[in-house]
């Protein structure tokens, strides 16, 4: 999880990654989110059963760049708009 200001930015292994406003700390908001798409095939060792995303690590950059990793996909570079 991460923030920055009143975003936070959580990734939720086959949900991907979430984007909430949190300015209410009472209502949280979903503002965003991105699901890459299902692996076709296995670029490593992990997961080892069925191809599905996993969606692990988040990290937003000064400048707004989100960068999200999975396990069988790689690197993500998204940005909010």
């Amino acid at each position: 999880m991460q923030g920055q200001g009143n975003l936070f930015y959580m990734t939720w292994f086959n949900a991907g990654l979430r984007v909430y406003d949190v300015s209410d700390v009472n209502v949280p908001k979903e503002i965003g989110y991105f699901i890459p798409p299902k692996p076709s095939k296995r670029f490593g060792p992990m997961p080892e059963d069925d191809l599905v995303v996993q969606t692990e690590d988040v990290l937003v950059d000064r400048r707004g760049y989100i960068y999200i990793t999975d396990k069988n996909m790689g690197i993500y570079i998204l940005k909010v708009k």
